[in-house]
């Protein structure tokens, strides 16, 4: 039996596996960290890329090549929209609510003086909407993110085609653009609007303001996922441009854009990291999907890519509050209050935070995704042979 092997699909794209199987592990050598000694950790570090920048965009791509296509096959009307919410949400409401329901019935019953007392917020993402990112399953952040996303640009799409009648090319193409320049200049309000004096002592103060109310907030990272709608409207209309031969140019392009904002344009660069470095990544993974989305195969490794690619979502909601809190910190180690503290067995807990990682997340895709899939699949038949 081959453990990797899983219901693959159909019509699966090696190349965007690829690049969903280097945001997840980018994520999760992150969060493995905790257990690695500091001599360890410098090193890995200089590798990681911003895993979630990456997600943004390819979540774009995806969602804005299915809307383009949704509203290009069938005229816009409310009943289309209120569908596609639907198969939204089947994809990523079960899955969440598995984990937030029994983190939210664990901490309230061991570790109660930890449970936020805005909890319900969680139910409506709007945790860290115009808030800073909450401690508790703060790994969410990027979620609220995804799901005010699909539930915000799509309703606009479709009301201004309803109302307007222009062709669906024009109005996702000046829709994306607008976002993108209005969330922008509302990054430059927000740095503003704190009065940073430039004085070394107000730095790190001004570096909380910025990571808190920028980087992890709702809106002002909803641009992210919009160049990845520019590129699904680049490849659906002009596929010959997509499918260019610099397209591996444009690869080691953006890859050396997402190293070099790593390296040149971090949080003490001040503006530039609270306004542009979001728009810089989000331009490199842009830059690379031209070519990986035309991959097709990788070989022997394809299996193995896409096994992580499918449950990527499990593994990044389960792998730090479930697995390196509740088992490796407070159930394997004790340590119920304060930060995790490495022993001389650090080893035995990172080899622990893999294999509970990729257990549990094995086993939630199968049990909880899967089915919801499959349901959302079977709905999509059904309305197929009514119509």
């Amino acid at each position: 039996m081959n453990f990797f092997k899983l219901d693959q699909g159909h019509n699966r794209v090696f190349g965007l596996d690829l690049l969903r199987f280097i945001a997840i592990i980018m994520v999760l050598i992150g969060h493995s960290l905790i257990f690695v000694p500091q001599e360890y950790k410098v090193k890995v570090y200089g590798f990681l890329l911003d895993g979630v920048s990456i997600f943004f965009v390819l979540s774009g791509f995806l969602i804005g090549g299915i809307l383009i296509k949704q509203l290009e096959k069938s005229k816009p009307n409310y009943a289309g929209l209120l569908e596609f919410w639907k198969r939204r949400w089947l994809r990523t409401l079960p899955a969440y609510l598995v984990v937030l329901l029994f983190l939210l019935i664990y901490t309230a019953i061991v570790l109660p003086n930890n449970l936020p007392s805005d909890w319900y917020k969680f139910f409506f993402f709007l945790q860290n909407f115009f808030a800073e990112r909450p401690g508790f399953f703060a790994e969410a952040w990027s979620l609220s993110i995804e799901e005010w996303f699909y539930l915000t640009v799509p309703f606009i799409l479709f009301t201004v085609l309803y109302f307007t009648k222009s062709p669906v090319k024009w109005t996702v193409l000046i829709v994306s653009i607008l976002v993108v320049i209005a969330i922008t200049y509302f990054r430059v309000y927000l740095y503003h609007a704190y009065n940073f004096s430039g004085k070394e002592a107000d730095i790190e103060a001004f570096k909380n303001y910025m990571q808190l109310n920028i980087e992890y907030s709702v809106v002002p990272r909803l641009d992210s996922i919009m160049y990845g709608v520019i590129a699904s409207f680049i490849a659906f209309y002009y596929p010959k441009i997509w499918q260019n031969k610099f397209n591996i140019l444009l690869f080691i392009i953006g890859i050396g854009i997402l190293y070099y904002t790593k390296y040149n344009m971090g949080k003490s660069y001040l503006i530039y990291a609270a306004v542009w470095v979001s728009s810089l990544k989000s331009l490199g993974v842009f830059l690379m999907l031209p070519f990986l989305s035309n991959l097709k195969s990788g070989g022997r490794i394809t299996s193995f890519i896409t096994y992580f690619s499918l449950i990527s979502y499990s593994l990044y909601l389960v792998n730090l509050n479930v697995v390196v809190n509740v088992i490796i910190k407070n159930t394997i180690n004790g340590t119920f209050s304060g930060k995790y503290v490495q022993n001389d067995y650090w080893y035995v807990d990172y080899i622990l935070f893999w294999v509970f990682t990729i257990a549990i997340s094995h086993t939630m895709y199968k049990l909880v995704e899967v089915p919801f899939i499959k349901l959302r699949e079977r709905k999509n038949i059904l309305k197929k042979s009514e119509n």
